[in-house]
């Protein structure tokens, strides 16, 4: 572990590579509570000040610091006074973990939380008072980080002051067309105990150049993915998350983010990777009075990763941070 925080130390900051794209300006990578991983956290604060809030991001599945969704957040924020940290999850970008294998849901969300209480207690003590936050997240990030904000809304576990979760199609439904025949999927659940990290033509095939900023990044995965994540993502997405927005409230499992103070999702019209009627439902079923749901129209998952999407994402996002981040009078 302690070779791998060293080696993080003299990696390349994100999107330094470019002159013209928006840079990380530091890192503050962490041991998770276990000892069982190193996360790489990326933190892009120019154009701001001590005073100014902050967007704690989350990647999708098989993504990293480095995507062209990413560098749209970080410049529009640096265009807002606003300042961004980043989470490469475990497996992904400079992390620590076999590349693209993220097999464990609960593990996840445990480490997000920590991102996020690691994150601010840097930045609250960096800056001498509380400091405003929202969290955020795309697709497996987008679910990630609602899971997270409902855990630290119910338990105060963060210093700063919470604003709320916005989600970016995140992964709470997935199209029946594209999940195998219940045969396959049963012979696949079988497989992840004998081999986690195989790569069989079954499961979803990633292809980076998609997103990758800049072009020649390294930290994003291609090829079909690890089968312990195509297992985690399909359990979250066919029965995970209704279930626990199903529960009674005081099972200890329940999902209903009645203590987030704001909740904003974000969906593709034409999604049919995470449906939008399924994004809608969720939104619909959440127990939250202060909710926004935005409609992208004309496109589907891919919204982070084409241009005139990922203006209204954009845009959206932050005049939604920082509305959240307005006095009251």
């Amino acid at each position: 572990m302690l070779n791998i925080m060293k080696s993080l130390s003299g990696k390349p900051l994100a999107f330094s590579s470019s002159l013209t794209l928006t840079k990380a300006t530091s890192r503050i990578p962490f041991t998770t509570s276990d000892n069982s991983a190193i996360l790489n956290i990326e933190l892009f604060e120019e154009n701001t000040d001590e005073s100014s809030p902050i967007l704690l991001f989350v990647h999708g599945v098989c993504e990293s610091c480095e995507t062209l969704g990413v560098q749209a957040i970080v410049s529009t924020a640096k265009e807002n006074g606003t300042r961004v940290a980043v989470l490469e999850l475990e497996g992904h970008g400079l992390s620590s973990g076999k590349k693209g294998l993220c097999g464990d849901f609960d593990r996840l969300i445990r480490h997000v939380s920590e991102f996020v209480n690691h994150t601010m207690t840097v930045v609250c003590k960096d800056s001498g008072g509380e400091v405003p936050y929202a969290m955020c997240g795309s697709s497996l990030g987008g679910v990630l980080a609602i899971y997270a904000a409902d855990a630290i809304a119910k338990n105060s576990q963060s210093p700063g002051k919470f604003l709320g979760v916005a989600a970016i199609a995140p992964a709470v439904g997935v199209d029946a067309r594209a999940v195998p025949n219940k045969f396959i999927v049963q012979v696949l659940k079988l497989l992840v105990f004998v081999a986690p990290s195989a790569q069989l033509s079954l499961t979803p095939l990633e292809d980076a150049s998609e997103y990758d900023c800049p072009p020649n990044s390294e930290r994003n995965f291609s090829g079909h993915w690890l089968l312990a994540t195509s297992k985690m993502l399909l359990d979250v997405t066919s029965y995970r998350v209704t279930a626990d927005l199903n529960c009674e409230s005081g099972s200890g499992k329940n999902l209903d983010l009645s203590k987030v103070p704001s909740l904003l999702v974000i969906g593709g019209e034409d999604d049919c990777v995470v449906p939008f009627d399924a994004m809608k439902n969720f939104y619909e079923k959440v127990h939250l009075t202060k909710k926004e749901f935005i409609k992208v129209p004309n496109v589907g998952h891919e919204l982070m990763c084409v241009k005139p999407s990922l203006q209204q994402v954009t845009s959206s996002l932050f005049r939604w941070l920082l509305s959240q981040n307005t006095p009251k009078t």
